[in-house]
């Protein structure tokens, strides 16, 4: 923190010896003017003003009450020495002259010290705001660059991930044309904009492990797509998302690239469906944590891609519909380590049962996604919960529990139903445990 300005008052702090070598100088300046001006009365004994007095009173002005004393004292002093040893000089010691000029003296110096104390009360007080007005502005710029940085922050992530997964499936099931078309790319695109504050960019379809020159939707002014461009190139080989952010520092010479990222867009079976290069975004928001946000939406939207093609061909699609989000779960569990979980629920085909499948889609989450089977007499519920980890999955079987209670009137923990969970880590362990579930029961 910065010290207060003193300068005002260090051209008065004068040190001890200058003070008492000014006093001396003062006072013996004004004996002397008297004395050459009036040399048969240099103290002005006889004259209608003391003017001797003045020497003291611009001490006392100057350092205040003690060196007033000393001025006025040598020149009281001074005229007793020149009464008694000046030859031929009659005249009586004029106490009232000591005294008036003693006293003005010391009055003068009084005034002085008192507003000089005022004047140091009032450095005193000015500097301790001046220290707290610093630290308040410090703060204030601190707290101004937090939530100017917050704010950045926020701007492409205000939402969650699962809020922006809902809001995919919402604006993207209703597209019932198979492949990817400009209005379902202009619609993935938007969405990616919004929640990475993308600038520039572009999704090129993928035909034959090579995109089409022509992109199907675009935002911003890109340019023509280079089929050779390095970043491009090494994302179509690693199949996975690729920055100039993490490839600059092992692959600089070779970076003569326009963008800043290139996504692929690969479903949970592998299948490529689209790229999207990334030419121009903020730089608060080119990081690690927006970039994968933005890989796990392309992901997400691949999938619903690729279902959408399947679920035209396919006569049981609840089932593919289940398998294929199954697919993405666990396959943002390995690339992401995005926690999910199963739960299976095995009763005995009645009324209860029906019951207990309109309780469960009635406290259906958003995300949650629920898939019903009835073979041998058995009605099989499996419900898939992505983003849940596993204080989530117990509190969910726990709000099952009390909910079948409350409301039907039924314990889980009775031998008709069989409960079993799953968190999710591989795709190949929730794939053999759903099929273990739905194929043999418990």
């Amino acid at each position: 923190m910065d010290a207060p300005d003193n300068s005002s008052s260090r051209g008065t702090r004068v040190s001890l010896p200058l003070r008492w070598i000014e006093t001396l100088i003062i006072t013996g300046f004004c004996f002397a003017l008297g004395a050459w001006n009036q040399p048969d009365d240099p103290f002005y004994i006889t004259g209608n003003f003391p003017w001797p007095m003045v020497g003291p009173i611009l001490v006392a002005l100057r350092y205040g009450f003690f060196m007033a004393l000393v001025s006025s004292i040598l020149i009281v002093a001074g005229l007793g020495f020149y009464l008694r040893f000046t030859p031929g000089i009659e005249t009586a010691f004029p106490l009232s002259w000591a005294v008036g000029v003693l006293g003005l003296s010391l009055v003068a110096g009084e005034f002085r010290d008192y507003w000089e104390r005022r004047r140091s009360q009032l450095e005193a007080s000015n500097a301790y705001r001046e220290s707290r007005l610093d630290e308040f502005t410090r703060s204030y710029y601190l707290l101004k660059v937090s939530h100017d940085r917050l704010e950045q922050q926020l701007a492409g992530s205000s939402r969650s991930l699962r809020e922006a997964l809902r809001r995919l499936y919402s604006e993207l099931d209703d597209d019932i044309d198979p492949g990817i078309s400009k209005a379902r790319a202009n619609a993935m695109l938007q969405l990616l904009v919004r929640y990475g504050q993308i600038q520039t960019a572009a999704i090129y379809p993928i035909e034959q492990g090579k995109p089409l020159d022509t992109p199907l939707a675009s935002v911003g002014k890109v340019s023509s797509l280079p089929l050779q461009d390095p970043l491009l190139q090494h994302a179509l080989i690693e199949r996975k998302l690729i920055s100039i952010q993490t490839e600059y520092r092992s692959r600089q010479a070779d970076m003569d690239t326009p963008y800043l990222a290139v996504i692929p867009m690969i479903d949970a079976d592998g299948h490529f469906q689209a790229i999207c290069a990334i030419e121009a975004m903020p730089f608060f928001n080119f990081e690690s944590k927006t970039l994968r946000f933005l890989a796990i939406l392309a992901g997400h939207m691949a999938d619903m891609i690729s279902e959408q093609d399947a679920s035209v061909a396919t006569e049981d699609v609840a089932r593919r519909s289940f398998n294929h989000h199954l697919a993405r779960v666990a396959r943002d569990a390995e690339q992401h380590q995005l926690p999910s979980a199963l739960l299976s629920l095995r009763m005995p085909v009645s009324i209860r049962s029906q019951q207990v499948s309109e309780h469960i889609k009635r406290i259906r989450r958003g995300l949650d996604l629920i898939y019903e089977t009835e073979a041998d007499n058995r009605h099989h519920i499996m419900v898939l919960m992505p983003l849940t980890d596993e204080l989530g999955l117990a509190g969910y079987v726990q709000r099952l529990e009390d909910e079948f209670r409350a409301h039907l009137g039924i314990h889980l923990n009775d031998d008709e139903f069989q409960l079993r969970t799953l968190r999710i880590t591989q795709r190949d362990q929730a794939e053999i445990w759903v099929e273990e579930a739905l194929r043999n029961g418990h």
